[in-house]
């Protein structure tokens, strides 16, 4: 569920993988909200809705509820969508290359909170 005013970090099932071919053509996509959720004020992507020529693993969604309701999202809840276009290759050393699963992220950020949580 996603209440109002709350941000939900997720990731989609699918995962995706853009090469970068010697030749081309590359490929880039960008990732946009469907616009009958969005009607409804979920917002799913926005920081960084670029994915560029070479990425590969699953897409990082930041969901953001503005609407005035609670909206019930379930695996599999088609939210949003990919257009693809042309994505000219650079060296991407991103930090969210083949990303951890979110249970591990999960629990990476449990064990950091234990760390720091302040003794009595």
């Amino acid at each position: 569920m996603c209440c109002r005013r709350t941000v939900v970090i997720s990731r989609t099932l699918e995962r995706v993988h853009l090469p970068i071919l010697e030749r081309g053509p590359w490929l880039a996509a960008r990732v946009e909200g469907r616009s009958s959720y969005a009607r409804c004020g979920l917002l799913v992507h926005f920081t960084a809705p670029t994915i560029h020529a070479g990425y590969s693993g699953q897409i990082t969604l930041e969901i953001q509820n503005f609407g005035p309701y609670p909206i019930i999202l379930g695996a599999g809840t088609p939210i949003c969508q990919l257009i693809w276009g042309d994505g000219r290759p650079f060296r991407n050393d991103s930090q969210f290359q083949e990303q951890a699963p979110m249970t591990e992220l999960s629990r990476m950020a449990k064990a950091r909170k234990k760390q720091t949580k302040p003794r009595r």
